[in-house]
């Protein structure tokens, strides 16, 4: 079944996390990294040289008589430039993030993508752990957000890996108590927390360079069986202080 308007807004959010801003152009070229096109979307337009999927983000727009409007799905859509731009939405503020903020997204964001390789998160999702333990802190932030927020925060934490695979440098989007971007990666172990973890010199590099955005969620004491475990939430600071970094073996150790 092809999808639908409402479903292409929903999987826009994902994209605009990543790049912070995008024109029409740009979403029509980016969607297919995050939403599966099925057989009835690729069918050709009888109006326009283009499928039928990719036609619905022009009609997005197009459908859209307000030259400025703020969508629910936590982008606000300006039709005001040539191409439409849409651009991520700071869900405590309301107010969609400003010019320097996307330039250092985007900056990032190109600086890391297709990036990591992560052999360890590899072998581990080989026997399922590391997919569960994203799938567990999945559920757990937004339970955080959730009691933090005093609201349902669902929509605010992403499956990021899952959507544009490791090349990020991170596997989970969520937001900070200011709505700022938080960006999470998941280390899973069904050992104890200090048993090491892997960190290539990609991700290390990518956590001095985002700083107070980027996490470590360290999930030990992992139950394969019941999916449930502990969580240490580390913050960079926290990383770089308190933890062993072997440059050899790239395990990483608790001091």
């Amino acid at each position: 079944m092809a999808h639908t308007e409402a479903q292409i807004r929903r999987a826009i959010k994902p994209l605009l996390t990543v790049y912070g801003e995008l024109n029409t152009s740009e979403i029509k070229s980016l969607l297919s990294t995050v939403l599966a096109f099925d057989d009835e979307d690729k069918i050709p337009s009888t109006t326009r040289n283009e499928i039928l999927i990719i036609q619905r983000i022009g009609n997005i727009v197009a459908h859209q008589t307000d030259i400025v409007k703020v969508y629910q799905e936590g982008f606000v859509l300006d039709k005001s430039f040539r191409p439409a731009r849409f651009t991520l939405l700071n869900p405590i503020s309301n107010k969609a993030l400003q010019e320097p903020e996307i330039k250092e997204i985007k900056r990032k964001t190109k600086q890391f993508t297709a990036r990591k390789i992560d052999w360890e998160k590899a072998r581990d999702r080989n026997n399922e752990i590391g997919d569960q333990g994203e799938e567990f802190v999945m559920e757990y932030e937004k339970d955080r957000l959730t009691e933090l927020l005093s609201m349902d925060a669902t929509q605010y934490v992403q499956h990021l890996s899952r959507l544009q695979g490791d090349g990020l440098g991170y596997d989970i989007s969520s937001i900070n108590e200011d709505g700022s971007t938080r960006l999470i990666e998941v280390k899973t172990t069904s050992g104890g927390f200090n048993t090491p973890f892997y960190m290539s010199k990609n991700e290390k590099h990518f956590f001095e360079e985002y700083a107070n955005n980027a996490y470590i969620y360290r999930v030990y004491d992992f139950n394969r069986e019941t999916r449930h475990g502990k969580v240490k939430i580390i913050n960079q600071s926290e990383l770089f202080t308190d933890f062993n970094f072997d440059p050899v073996t790239w395990q990483v150790t608790p001091k």
